[in-house]
Order: C-alpha cells, then sequence, then structure tokens
C-alpha cells in the first residue's frame, strides 16, 4: 500500500445505478431541475472508477456519451483497458493519475456534463477532497451534475473509534490487506463476545461487525485500512460545494427526495418550521440516522418553471424491472422502517408496466389514477428507487455493442471472475445477475432461442464444463431456478435488450 491508500489488493467490480447519467436525470426533472441532454452528445467523468467496470458498462450502455475513468492505482487502470478492449468499447477513455495530476491538465473550458465521486469523498485527505472540489469548479460544465457520495453523520459515527483499532491493528499484522482487515474485525468480534464495553453500551457495534465479515475481503481493505476514514456533516459538505459554484439539488437515492416515505410522520411538521436547505437536511438525517448520502450538485441552474418541469417530467418512460409485483400495494424497505404504498396509487402502475413500458402521459391517462396526477411522479421515483422500475435511455441504444459487452462479461464470471451486472441498452445502464444467470446469458447470447428442456441441459452442459457441481438432493433444482429465470426475468432482459430475442 501506498503511505495513505490501499493498492495491494484491487478494489472489487461494483456498478452503482445512481451514478448513471439515465438515473441522475431522472433524478433532477423528478427534482424541478434541468439536465444534460442525453440525446445529444455528452461527457462524463468518475474519480476514482477502481477497476473500471462501472465506467465500462455505462459507456457501452450509452452510446451518445464520452466516459472517462481516472485512478491512481496503475493496476486498475490497466484492468480497465484490457475490458475495454476486449469488449471493443471506444466511447471511453480510462487515465492513470492522481488528483492533483487531473488538476494540473484540467483544460481552459470546463469539460464534464457529469462528474462523478463515489466511494472517495470520505476516505481521502482534506487536502484530496479540496482537490476534489477544484476539479468540480473548474470541469463542471454550467448545467452540469456532480454526484458526491459520502459516509453521514450521525449514523456512521458510532463506528469511528472501532475503525481506528482496526486500522491500527491490521499494522500490526502479516499478510494482504483482505487479509489483516478479516483478521482486525474477528479481533473486535472476539472483544464483543467478552462482553466488552462499548460492545455492551451500543450492541449495533457488534452487528456491524458481524455484517461486515459477510462481505467482500478486497472491498473491506479499502473500505476500513485506508489512512483516512471521515463522517461528514451535510451541511459542512454543502458549504464546501456551494463555495467552488455548485448549488445543492438533492439526493441520487431518490427515496431520500421523498419526505411522506422517508422521515417519521411525526416530525415532518417540525421540518417545515425550519428555514434553510442545510438545516433542514441536517435535521432529515438526524430523524433518519443517516449513515450514507448521495449528494447532487448543479452549475448554474435555476429551478424549471411549472411548464418546462412538466415537459421534462412528460419527456420520459419507466419500464418494469424483474420480479416487480404486478399489482397490488408496495411495501418500500426504507431508512425509518418498512412504508406502505397505497394499493390505489401504486395497482394501475404496475399493472400498466406490466403489459409494456409506460410514459408519463399514458399514466396520466389511466381511468384508475384520475385525480393523483400530483402523486405519480412521487411514485415512480419510490419503485424506482425500490429496484421495481427503472427509466429508459432516450434516443440511440447500442444493443449489439451491449450483447457483445454481455459476451465478454458472463464468460469471464464463468472463468472465476467477480463481475455483477450486464449491460441493458435499454436502460442504458446495467442489471444484476448472479452466477447461474450469467450462464444462461451466455447461452441465449449464442442461442436466442433456446427455451425449456434445451435450455436447461445447454446451461447444465456449460457449468458442468467449467467445473460448477450440483448440490446433492438440492431443494433448489436447476430446472426449478431457470423455469423462474425464463418466466420472471428473461422476457424483461429480451425487451431491454439485455440478450437477443
Amino acid at each position: 500500500m501506498t503511505a495513505d491508500y490501499i493498492t495491494d489488493v484491487a478494489y472489487p467490480h461494483f456498478f452503482q445505478r445512481e451514478t448513471t447519467p439515465v438515473w441522475l436525470s431522472f433524478a433532477a426533472r423528478a427534482l424541478g431541475r434541468p439536465s444534460p441532454d442525453l440525446r445529444q452528445p455528452f461527457v462524463s467523468c468518475e474519480l476514482g472508477c477502481g477497476q473500471g467496470f462501472a465506467t465500462l458498462l455505462q459507456a457501452v450502455a450509452n452510446p451518445q456519451g464520452h466516459f472517462v475513468g481516472v485512478d491512481f492505482n496503475a493496476e486498475h487502470i490497466a484492468h480497465a483497458k484490457a475490458l475495454a478492449q476486449a469488449a471493443g468499447v471506444a466511447n471511453v477513455e480510462f487515465v492513470e493519475n492522481s488528483f492533483q495530476g487531473m488538476l494540473d491538465r484540467a483544460a481552459a473550458t470546463p469539460r464534464y456534463d457529469f462528474i462523478i465521486l463515489h466511494g472517495i469523498y470520505s476516505w481521502v485527505s482534506t487536502a484530496d477532497q479540496q482537490r476534489l472540489r477544484q476539479f468540480v469548479e473548474r470541469e463542471l460544465k454550467p448545467g452540469g451534475i456532480a454526484f458526491v457520495g459520502y459516509m453521514a453523520q450521525p449514523g456512521l459515527d458510532f463506528f469511528a473509534a472501532p475503525r481506528r483499532f482496526v486500522q491500527q491493528y491490521a499494522q500490526t499484522l502479516s499478510g494482504t490487506s483482505a487479509q489483516r482487515v478479516v483478521e482486525s474485525l474477528r479481533a473486535l468480534q472476539r472483544l464483543a463476545a467478552s462482553g466488552a464495553g462499548l460492545f455492551a453500551h451500543d450492541r449495533q457495534v457488534a452487528a456491524y461487525v458481524e455484517r461486515s465479515l459477510q462481505d467482500d475481503p478486497h472491498y473491506l481493505a479499502h473500505e476500513l485500512l485506508n489512512q483516512h476514514w471521515h463522517t461528514l456533516p451535510v451541511a459542512e459538505v454543502m458549504a464546501a460545494f456551494q463555495a467552488c459554484g455548485t448549488g445543492y439539488m438533492g439526493s441520487a437515492s431518490l427515496m431520500d427526495n421523498i419526505d411522506d416515505l422517508s422521515l417519521p410522520a411525526n416530525v415532518i411538521q417540525q421540518l417545515a418550521d425550519l428555514e434553510g436547505i442545510a438545516l433542514r437536511e441536517t435535521f432529515k438525517d438526524l430523524a433518519r440516522n443517516q449513515t450514507q448520502r448521495r449528494d447532487l450538485y448543479q452549475r448554474d441552474t435555476q429551478e424549471l418553471d411549472e411548464y418546462a418541469h412538466k415537459a421534462a417530467l412528460f419527456d420520459q418512460v419507466v419500464a418494469a424491472l424483474p420480479g416487480a409485483p404486478a399489482q397490488g400495494g408496495v411495501t418500500f424497505e426504507t431508512r425509518i422502517g418498512a412504508v406502505e404504498g397505497a394499493a390505489s396509487l401504486f395497482s394501475p402502475i404496475l399493472e400498466a408496466l406490466a403489459e409494456r413500458p409506460q410514459s408519463f402521459p399514458g399514466l396520466l391517462r389511466l381511468p384508475a389514477l384520475a385525480g393523483q396526477a400530483g402523486s405519480i411522479s412521487p411514485a415512480l421515483q419510490a419503485l424506482t428507487a425500490a429496484g421495481h422500475v427503472h427509466p429508459l435511455l432516450p434516443g440511440q441504444i447500442n444493443v449489439a455493442g451491449c450483447q457483445a459487452f454481455n459476451r465478454v462479461i458472463s464468460e469471464r464470471v464463468l472463468a472465476g471472475a467477480r463481475y455483477s451486472h450486464l449491460a441493458a441498452p435499454s436502460l442504458g445502464s446495467g442489471l444484476a445477475a448472479s452466477f447461474l444467470e450469467m450462464a444462461a446469458a451466455r447461452v441465449l447470447l449464442d442461442h436466442p432461442a433456446l427455451r425449456g428442456a434445451l435450455l436447461c441441459q445447454t446451461v447444465d452442459a456449460l457449468l458442468r464444463k467449467v467445473g460448477w457441481q450440483p448440490l446433492e438432493n438440492p431443494t433448489d433444482s436447476l430446472q426449478a431456478q431457470l423455469g423462474r429465470f425464463e418466466r420472471d426475468t428473461l422476457p424483461v432482459w429480451q425487451q431491454l435488450g439485455v440478450v437477443g430475442s
């Protein structure tokens, strides 16, 4: 590792839907703000892109965009470039550089419509935080959107002292960072089992340690062993980004923008009495015991007027995702617990989406939604946040490129790589896929018409070829799993272009 950052183990291949242009545009429109036109050429930059998987998936799924991934880790960038070449993705570039180096090469005029700071702002020095803000100040175009993800207060403050122990204890151990972080967490686990004071006083610490031990050790090493680990107050972050010429717009965690679904009912009136967005956001974080924020900041824009906001909402189409309920009310899992969505609102929307993708005007015309026009946008935000629906990418899509990418990804997963998503060209984003679904995708990308017993036999043969062995007396057979896949997931994958029809 370097003096401050872990480098001996690679960061995992994560994909974050909230960082995609189509998601950020959807969030902006819901908040009544303009967003870059995804039908026209645009440029997106992710600072701290890791091994580049998310940047690359976004590039292949957004043919109008040009994507730049930046990381100081040479092995990360080498992997990203090799994967881009293997998948034949041309609208992407990967840059091995530091934050200061990126500042030094900044263009005379702003270049980027989107700047993504995911998983880095809380884990770098205050000097690097300043460099990140300076990059946004110099490189974000007017009307552009900056995504800033960070650990929030007060929800993660409880782990600050245990995290310091983990980081310090790991320095006394031998082995890789992944091995050392696991052993350090086990030391905390033993301390908790002894009934030590912190764990007796605050039981969420032990629970957090147990959950962490289920995570990927490579992720844990980057999360917990870097020199810097900061929970941050939202008002401080907002002030810092305001000073670099951007204004707070809202959250990419869509549910956090809907007070009725993300705040306890008995505090909403108290919120109404508060003045100033920084104070209100601080209050919300206290009410939710917020652990993570995904802030959105925008340069040089004002809220849309009523007519423009309506036009922006009308210029959207959403589609149901695999596993979406076909009707009825919806239970949303939120920071404040389970929240019930009314069947009178959500059932007509879900029934319509079960038939085909729907535009906002199309939903407005549904007789069952008469008198509920003002509730449709919040309902779609909630369904999107819950993973039941997703906005469609406007304009040009790249079906052939995405399916070529998916062929490479599924092949590598079968060979042992730990990728988790496939590209969905109609979404401009990715969809999660299990190991079995990756195998099915690989078969269907070559043989799109296979179904039933033939699909099952072909997938089974492929899995055995790569060394997969079925469990003895399985409670859920391969045939049953593929039957559910063929019934529930495959039709949506075909509709969205993940595999061929």
